[in-house]
């Protein structure tokens, strides 16, 4: 079992770069909706982590906040977060009225003249809430710019929006439908 946050972080962490980036990288091959062997990414932890083992990975899927992985059987994949190609047979949702997306001030300038593009994803990512679009943002800017984006008019005008748990993910978001939202 895991024995502190940090080493379960610092798993979690290299388990999406080789799920969502680098699988061949690592020796390993994504089948066509992502997946790949248990005991083929757990060769690839054990290389990196001293004592990992099944049980850990269990741990990490399950108390990921951010619902990062799935386990199916024998296998397991990232469920969003992608920079390679996969088919995560993604089923459009009908969003809250609102989501919200963490960035820096910077970039959001730049994001509400273009919309939200996934950049270097498949995907763009938005947060169900003002908190967790902050926390997102924090990672790159102490004061992170929020922006609502209009997800229910965007929707009625033909976004598809994908939820997968704790996050939604859409291909882009034009700039029609981003708002900035008020700092504390």
């Amino acid at each position: 079992m895991m024995r502190e946050d940090k080493r379960r972080v610092s798993i979690s962490k290299f388990m999406s770069l080789v799920l969502r980036h680098s699988p061949k990288k690592f020796g390993l091959n994504l089948d066509s909706k992502g997946f790949v062997p248990v005991d083929g990414l757990l060769r690839v932890l054990q290389s990196r982590f001293s004592e990992v083992d099944l049980s850990d990975i269990q741990e990490i899927c399950d108390s990921s906040s951010k619902e990062r992985f799935e386990i199916k059987g024998e296998k397991i994949r990232a469920r969003y977060g992608h920079s390679i190609k996969v088919d995560l047979n993604l089923k459009p949702f009908r969003p809250p009225q609102f989501l919200y997306h963490g960035t820096t001030p910077k970039l959001g300038e730049k994001i509400k003249r273009e919309g939200l593009k996934p950049m270097r994803r498949d995907l763009v990512h938005l947060s169900k809430t003002v908190d967790e679009a902050k926390s997102v943002g924090k990672r790159k800017a102490r004061k992170p710019l929020v922006l609502k984006i209009l997800a229910g008019k965007a929707q009625k005008e033909g976004i598809q929006f994908f939820d997968r748990g704790s996050v939604v993910v859409a291909k882009y978001i034009p700039p029609e439908f981003l708002e900035s939202v008020a700092p504390d």
